[in-house]
C-alpha cells in the first residue's frame, strides 16, 4: 500500500500549472512549481518548510470523511509562496455490499434504486464530491475566508485513484468484469461532474498507470483530464524529467510526485513546446509562417523571443516568419513561454532553408539472382514534384547507376558484395542536398550455435551442424582456419580429429549457394577438464523441514465506528501475505499494509451496528489463523 499521503494526492492535480513538457531547454525550476502535498497523516506533527504551493488532503483516508487537520492545514498552504492551495480528495466504489453511503432512493443527478448499477454508483461519486466540497467550505470558513465558495472553486483539484481504496474491480467482492469497470468510472465520473457542477476551475487525477488500469480498466471516458503521477521520480531533477511521460487518461501530465525532506514533495510541470525542426525551400522562405504551439498551457500563451532575429521572428502569439527570403542554410529561434496562469517554459525552433534532404530508402538487400532486375527509388523531403528534383552520381558506378530523377538500377549480375553510390541533387527553386544508398547483393547470415562446450572425454565424439540461412539451394562450407583440431565438412558439419585437451578451439570459413550468394562462419569450442566419476555414494543427511511460527495477534490500536471507515492497526508476529480479515455480520475488515509484525486494516461498518468488543478472525493463505478482539464505539 502507498503511503497514506501520497495514497491521498490522488486528487485532481492542482495549481493552475502547466503541463509536462516534452524536451527542451532546462531551466532551473520556478520556486512555485516546487511544493509539498500533506493530509491527516500529518496530523500533530510538522509540516513542510517554506514550500513554493500546498495541497491539502480533504479526507481521513476514505471517501465520506474528512482529514481532522483540513483547517490547520489549509492556513499552512495559503502561507506558501503560491498562496492559491489545492485539494485532493480520496476516491472510492466498493459497490452496495457494505457501503454505509451507498443511495438507495435518489433520483438526481442519476436514477438509482439502491442497486449495483452505472446510476448508483455516479451518485456515490456524486455525493462523496459533494461531502468533501462541504468540508472544504467549512475550512475555508474557518480560517476567515470572507467568500469560502469563490475560494474553494478557484483551487485546483485532484481526485487520488488508487488500489488501496475501495474499487468493485480489485476488492474481490464482486467480478473483475467490464460491468464492476464501467461502475468503478461512474463513480469517478460523478466526483468529476459534481466538482464542474459547482464551479471548481481544474480537476484532475492522481495514480499511476498500473493502479489506473487495474481499477478502471482501458478507456476513454477520462480524455483530456490532465494527471498527477507518483513513483517515477526520486528527487527533484528525475521530477522535471518524469513530465514528458505518457499520460494514462491521454490528459496533460500536470505534476510529478517524489520524495522530498521525508515528505511527499510535488514538482509542476512547467510549459514546454517540443524543439522543432522545420524545412522549407529557398524560394519559400521569403512568405514564409507557421504557428508555434505549446503543451500544457492553461489559457494564452506569451512568446519572447531572445535569440534568432533577425533572420527568424517569433510574435507574442508564437507566430514564426522569416524576415524575407533567406540564403540557404540553418537558422535557429529561441526563448520562453508563459501562459494566462503564470506558467513558465522554452522554446526552440530551427528552420532549415533550401536544404533537400533525403528520406528512406537508403538502403536495400538483393540476392545474386535477383541483382540485374534491382531498382529503388530515392525520396526527399522540402521538395515537390513540381519542383522538379535532379539527381547527379558522383560515385558508385559502374554497379550502381542513379537516373536524374533518382531511379537506382545495376548494371547486372552483380557478385555477392556491398556496393555504394552517392551524389547531389537539387531542384528548380535553387535548393540543393546529398544523398547515399547502399546495397547489399548475396549476403548470407550464420545463426546460432555459434559455441558449444563439452568435457574433453566426450570430445573425441562432438559434433554439431552449423546454421547459415538466407540463402537459395544448397550451400558449400570452406574451412579456413581451425584445422586439425575441428574439422568442418562441404555440408556445414562440425567434428573434433579426436580426443582433445582442455582449452578453447575456433574455427571459422566461407560459404556460399549454387546461387552466388555468400558470408562466413565461425564456431567455438569450449572443452573443460573430464566428468569426474565416483564409485561410492554417501548418503545425503536426513533433512528437517522448518514449520513456520504459526501467526499470533497481540492487540489492535484504534476503535472500529458504526456508520464510518476507519484505520485499525493490528500488532503481533508472523503477519504476511495479507490474510482475510473477519468479523461479526455488518463489519467489512481489509488489509491494506502487512510488515510481519503489524497489520493496517481498513474497517468498515455499517451504519446502526451495535457498539461493544468482537473478534476479529485472521485467516492465511496457508490454512493458519489467529483471533484478536477489538472494540467498536
Amino acid at each position: 500500500m502507498p503511503r497514506p499521503l501520497r495514497r491521498l494526492l490522488l486528487t485532481l492535480c492542482v495549481l493552475a500549472l502547466a503541463s509536462p513538457a516534452t524536451a527542451s531547454a532546462a531551466t532551473a525550476p520556478s520556486p512555485v512549481s516546487v511544493g509539498f502535498d500533506v493530509s491527516f497523516p500529518q496530523c500533530g506533527g510538522a509540516l513542510p518548510p517554506s514550500p513554493g504551493f500546498g495541497i491539502v488532503g480533504v479526507n481521513d483516508g476514505h471517501g465520506f470523511s474528512t482529514n481532522p487537520c483540513l483547517a490547520f492545514e489549509l492556513v499552512w498552504a495559503q502561507d506558501a509562496a503560491n498562496a492559491a492551495p489545492a485539494f485532493y480528495l480520496n476516491t472510492q466504489n466498493p459497490g452496495p455490499a457494505g457501503a454505509p453511503d451507498w443511495p438507495v432512493s435518489q433520483a438526481s443527478p442519476q436514477a438509482c434504486a439502491g442497486n449495483n448499477s452505472t446510476g448508483c454508483a455516479y451518485d456515490y461519486g456524486w455525493n462523496m464530491a459533494s461531502a468533501s466540497y462541504a468540508a472544504v467550505l467549512s475550512a475555508e470558513a474557518q480560517d476567515g475566508a470572507t467568500a469560502p465558495a469563490a475560494a474553494a472553486n478557484a483551487a485546483h483539484w485532484w481526485l487520488d485513484v488508487e488500489t488501496a481504496n475501495q474499487w468493485e474491480t480489485t476488492q474481490g467482492l464482486y467480478a473483475n468484469n467490464a460491468s464492476t469497470q464501467s461502475y468503478d468510472q461512474a463513480s469517478l465520473q460523478g466526483m468529476l461532474a459534481y466538482l464542474q457542477s459547482v464551479g471548481a476551475t481544474e480537476v484532475g487525477i492522481y495514480s499511476t498507470v498500473r493502479q489506473w488500469t487495474a481499477i478502471m480498466g482501458v478507456t476513454s471516458a477520462f480524455a483530456g483530464v490532465p494527471v498527477w503521477v507518483p513513483g517515477l521520480a526520486a528527487n527533484l531533477s528525475q521530477a522535471v524529467g518524469a513530465c514528458t511521460t505518457t499520460s494514462f487518461t491521454g490528459g496533460r501530465v500536470a505534476m510529478i510526485q517524489y520524495p522530498s525532506l521525508g515528505y511527499d514533495g510535488d514538482y509542476v510541470c512547467g510549459l514546454v513546446e517540443a524543439p522543432v525542426t522545420i524545412s522549407v525551400s529557398a524560394a519559400g522562405s521569403l512568405g514564409f509562417s507557421q504557428q508555434l504551439v505549446a503543451d500544457n498551457a492553461a489559457g494564452a500563451v506569451t512568446y519572447a523571443q531572445g535569440t534568432g532575429q533577425p533572420q527568424l521572428l517569433v510574435s507574442p502569439s508564437g507566430l514564426l516568419t522569416t524576415s524575407g527570403a533567406l540564403p540557404q542554410g540553418s537558422y535557429s529561434a529561441s526563448g520562453t513561454i508563459t501562459d494566462a496562469s503564470g506558467d513558465t517554459g522554452s522554446f526552440q525552433v530551427t528552420l532549415d532553408v533550401g536544404q533537400l534532404v533525403q528520406q528512406p530508402p537508403t538502403a536495400g538487400r538483393v540476392k545474386v539472382s535477383g541483382s540485374a532486375h534491382f531498382s529503388a527509388q530515392l525520396t526527399l523531403s522540402a521538395t515537390s514534384p513540381a519542383a522538379a528534383p535532379t539527381f547527379v552520381q558522383s560515385t558508385g558506378q559502374p554497379q550502381l547507376l542513379v537516373s536524374p530523377s533518382g531511379l537506382v538500377t545495376t548494371s547486372g549480375t552483380l557478385p555477392a558484395g556491398t556496393y555504394h553510390a552517392g551524389g547531389t541533387v537539387s531542384d528548380t527553386l535553387g535548393d540543393t542536398g546529398a544523398f547515399a544508398f547502399t546495397l547489399t547483393v548475396g549476403q548470407l547470415v550464420q545463426r546460432p550455435p555459434l559455441r558449444a562446450s563439452v568435457s574433453a572425454d566426450q570430445s573425441a565424439t562432438y559434433s554439431v551442424q552449423l546454421d547459415v540461412g538466407a540463402n537459395l539451394g544448397p550451400m558449400s562450407y570452406a574451412e579456413t582456419s581451425g584445422q586439425p583440431a575441428l574439422l568442418v565438412s562441404p555440408t556445414g558439419l562440425v567434428t573434433t580429429s579426436g580426443t582433445l585437451a582442455p582449452g578453447t578451439y575456433p574455427v571459422a570459413g566461407t560459404v556460399t549457394d549454387t546461387t552466388g550468394d555468400a558470408g562466413t562462419f565461425a564456431f567455438t569450442l569450449t572443452v573443460t577438464p573430464a566428468t569426474a566419476t565416483t564409485t561410492t555414494t554417501t548418503p545425503p543427511p536426513p533433512t528437517t523441514t522448518t514449520l513456520p511460527s504459526p501467526p499470533r495477534a497481540v492487540a489492535v490500536i484504534g476503535r472500529a465506528l458504526a456508520g464510518r471507515t476507519r484505520i485499525l492497526t493490528v500488532t503481533g508476529s508472523g503477519f504476511y501475505g495479507r490474510p482475510r480479515v473477519t468479523s461479526h455480520p455488518g463489519t467489512r475488515a481489509v488489509v491494506a499494509h502487512d510488515t510481519g509484525t503489524l497489520l493496517v486494516l481498513h474497517v468498515s461498518v455499517r451504519r446502526g451496528s451495535r457498539d461493544g468488543v468482537f473478534v476479529f478472525t485472521l485467516v492465511f493463505s496457508n490454512g493458519q489463523r489467529c483471533r484478536v478482539r477489538y472494540v467498536q464505539g
